[in-house]
């Protein structure tokens, strides 16, 4: 009974700790990498989402001659913008598109930035921000 155990093969104590020190080490690494990327493309979002409210609230602006009431009208109004057809510089056309396309909402219908964080907006100025720590003046 004793020589059919010789035979069989496992991990001994010193291999199981060697391997359990591996991927340790390679647990160590990639989760920082990527946390930061996932950070970096948080940040990236954010800016994208800024800039596009911000360019639709100038647009706003400029064809109504005042800012938007609330961020909810520029996702519910509709512009009619022109728009080249073909190739001769003299034929175009028109097309109708809502000043801000969908974006992601919170349960109450507040557009939320990458963080999940309602953005702010100032009528009087129409200016938009985040509210997340440490991006507010972005």
């Amino acid at each position: 009974m004793g020589s059919r155990f010789r035979h069989q093969k496992g991990l001994t104590a010193l291999e199981a700790i060697v391997t359990l020190c591996l991927i340790s080490i390679l647990i160590g690494v990639v989760i920082p990498r990527y946390q930061r990327a996932a950070m970096e493309a948080r940040e990236t979002a954010l800016k994208t989402g800024l800039t596009n409210i911000r360019t639709s609230i100038k647009l706003f602006k400029m064809l109504n001659g005042r800012n938007p009431g609330s961020l909810h009208e520029l996702l519910e109004k509709e512009v009619m913008l022109p728009a080249r057809v073909g190739a001769d510089p003299y034929t175009g056309s028109v097309f109708k598109s809502k000043y801000l396309m969908a974006q992601v909402r919170d349960g109450n219908g507040n557009c939320i930035d990458a963080f999940g964080n309602p953005f702010s907006y100032d009528l009087e100025r129409g200016e938009v921000r985040s509210t997340t720590k440490g991006y507010e003046t972005w």
